[in-house]
C-alpha cells in the first residue's frame, strides 16, 4: 500500500470472538482495507488456529506481522493466554507462539477489552476523555478501563474484567463456593449478549440453545411482547453494573460495544435505566 509516495505496513489483525473470529487486514494508521469474518472453532486451540492460518493464506505476502485480541488473562510481552475467558482451553497456553508457527510473522496478543478501550480512546467515543471506560457485549462481559487517558492494566493484568463484577452478594455467600456456583451471581450471567438471549428463551418456556442474539432481535422487530419486557430488564442489568463501576471509579462516559450495541435499542435500554 503506497500513500503520498510513502510504502506502508500492512497487518493481519484478528478478534475472537464467542461466535465469530472477525479478521481484517489494516495498515499502520489502522485502516480497514479487507474484513470479514469467520464462526469461532470452539472445541480446542488447534480448530481455532487452524481456521486462522486458512485466513491468512487469503492474504500471503500482504502483511508483515498479526495483532489478535482475545479474551482473558493475557501476558501480551510473552504472548501467553493464562485464562481464556469461556474459552477454558486456552489457558496457559503459549498462543502466540503457536500462531507465530503457522503463519511465519510476528504475533501480538493482548486482551480483547483492553483493546477495545485502546480503540476508542485512540479513534472512537472516548478520545475526548482522560478517564472512561468500554463495556463489551458478548458471550461475557469484556471490559477495559481508561484513567488518564491511559488503558488501566491493573497490578497482574486483569482490571477490566467486568464479567465477575458481582451482582447478587448473598448468592455469593454459599457453603461451597467453586465456579460453577459464582456463575449465577455475576454481571455476565445478567448483562452480556448471551445473556439477553437464554433470558429470552426462559421467557418463551424454551431450552436456552433455541436463540441467539439474531433470532432475540428477529422476535423483537416483529413486536413480540416479551422480547421487549427481556430487553427492558437487560438494559436495567447492564445499567447495574455500570453504576456499580462509576460509583468506585467515578468516570467521564462509559462506550458501549459487542456485536449487538449496533442496536439503537440496546444502549437507549442502557441509558433509560440509567436516568429513569
Amino acid at each position: 500500500l503506497i500513500a503520498k509516495g510513502i510504502i506502508m505496513k500492512q497487518y493481519l489483525v484478528f478478534d475472537i470472538g464467542g461466535t465469530f473470529v472477525k479478521y481484517a487486514l489494516m495498515d499502520e494508521n489502522a485502516e480497514i482495507l479487507e474484513n470479514s469474518k469467520i464462526p469461532t472453532i470452539r472445541e480446542d486451540p488447534e480448530g481455532i488456529l487452524e481456521s486462522m492460518r486458512k485466513v491468512a493464506e487469503q492474504y500471503t505476502g500482504r502483511f508483515e506481522g498479526c495483532a489478535v485480541s482475545m479474551p482473558g488473562r493475557i501476558d501480551t510481552a510473552r504472548g501467553i493466554a493464562y485464562t481464556g475467558g469461556s474459552f477454558r482451553f486456552f489457558e496457559y497456553t503459549a498462543f502466540g507462539q503457536m500462531l507465530e508457527e503457522r503463519l511465519h510473522v510476528p504475533v501480538t496478543l493482548a486482551n480483547d477489552g483492553k483493546c477495545a478501550a485502546m480503540a476508542e480512546a485512540e479513534k472512537g467515543a472516548l478520545k475526548d476523555v482522560e478517564n472512561g471506560a468500554v463495556v463489551v457485549l458478548g458471550t461475557g462481559i469484556g471490559g477495559g478501563i481508561l484513567l488518564n487517558h491511559q488503558v488501566w492494566m491493573g497490578n497482574s493484568g486483569g482490571a477490566g474484567e467486568f464479567s465477575w463484577l458481582l451482582s447478587d452478594l448473598k448468592g455469593f455467600a454459599v457453603e461451597t463456593l467453586n465456579l460453577e456456583s459464582v456463575l449465577g451471581v455475576i454481571w455476565a450471567s445478567a448483562g452480556s449478549a448471551s445473556s439477553l438471549a437464554t433470558a429470552f428463551a426462559a421467557k418463551k418456556g424454551e431450552d436456552a440453545s433455541a436463540h441467539s442474539g439474531v433470532t432475540f432481535f428477529e422476535a423483537y422487530d416483529s413486536g413480540d411482547p416479551d422480547a421487549a419486557a427481556v430487553l427492558k430488564q437487560f438494559g436495567r442489568d447492564v445499567a447495574g453494573g455500570i453504576f456499580s463501576v462509576q460509583s468506585v471509579l467515578d468516570l467521564q462516559r462509559f462506550a458501549i460495544g459487542g456485536g449487538i450495541s449496533v442496536r439503537k435499542e440496546v444502549t437507549e435500554s442502557v441509558r433509560e435505566a440509567l436516568y429513569d
